[in-house]
């Protein structure tokens, strides 16, 4: 009788849990860790549709008792008693009663996993583990550059670029020229130069519709010794000027030369659009 009832409303307590999640993300602000601000009202909209699809699944489906008190009418109808009904059910074998625990087991699992992971567990953010499977400034070129072509940055703004705006002008054109001797103050999280050890990439994710797509991009920063005061994963604010690389191993052909490098907390919203 478990496992029927397990069977039975598993896609609905899921349905339910997903529901309540978005809701509350929505609500706290955390669905920025997982989806692009332009979806945030439309999210939410079927999220609420879910829920009333799933309460009205919930009073529509009838109940066990309900079923087989319509079939004991109709027994009744043809001369045929419930209770003999019931006696040619056949037992469970050993196979079967293991398979019924089995299958109990597995719904249990996956009902108390995505409790768990929806809303019990903090949300996070994508990290340097997420960098070295996609791969850096991959799609860097695509990204909107901040000046249009034909533009300089001569006695232009560059207070509001962002790390995703200097890796996209550092890979377009001109742009390794442009950027040599501009200031800027950046934030971003730590992960490794892997040709560079006196090197780190203060790296961003760049969200176009959710965090399954999200492209990480970055800047070179040359810190010799880094890693002794900001580990991977550190947030950080780096202060400085844009200079030829100084490490030759690097990929990076440009690097930016701090003059301060500050650990702060992890940004309210995490990624750049």
């Amino acid at each position: 009788m478990l496992e029927r009832l397990l069977s039975r409303w598993r896609g609905v307590a899921l349905t339910l849990i997903t529901v309540v999640a978005t809701v509350w993300l929505s609500m706290t602000g955390g669905l920025s860790l997982y989806i692009h601000p332009r979806y945030f009202v439309f999210t939410s909209i079927m999220a609420v549709i879910g829920g009333i699809l799933a309460i009205a699944a919930i009073a529509a489906t009838p109940s066990r008792d309900e079923h087989d008190h319509d079939h004991s009418h109709e027994s009744d109808a043809l001369g045929t008693s419930s209770a003999r009904r019931n006696n040619r059910r056949p037992r469970l074998g050993a196979r079967q009663r293991i398979a019924v625990i089995a299958s109990t087991t597995v719904t249990l699992v996956v009902v108390v996993t995505a409790f768990v992971a929806l809303i019990i567990a903090p949300p996070v953010t994508l990290s340097s583990a997420a960098v070295e499977n996609r791969s850096l400034n991959a799609n860097a070129q695509t990204v909107d550059s901040p000046i249009d072509e034909g533009e300089t940055l001569r006695g232009r703004d560059t207070s509001s670029f962002t790390v995703k705006d200097w890796a996209a002008m550092l890979r377009q054109g001109d742009g390794e020229q442009q950027v040599l001797g501009e200031r800027a103050k950046l934030v971003g999280f730590v992960t490794v130069d892997p040709d560079a050890p006196d090197a780190f990439i203060l790296a961003r994710f760049v969200v176009n519709c959710c965090a399954i797509d999200a492209a990480p991009v970055g800047v070179a920063v040359h810190q010799p010794g880094w890693q002794a005061n900001y580990p991977v994963d550190t947030w950080v604010e780096v202060d400085g000027a844009f200079v030829t690389n100084p490490s030759a191993s690097s990929a990076e052909r440009v690097a930016l030369m701090p003059t301060t490098v500050t650990a702060i907390d992890q940004p309210s919203d995490p990624y750049v659009y």
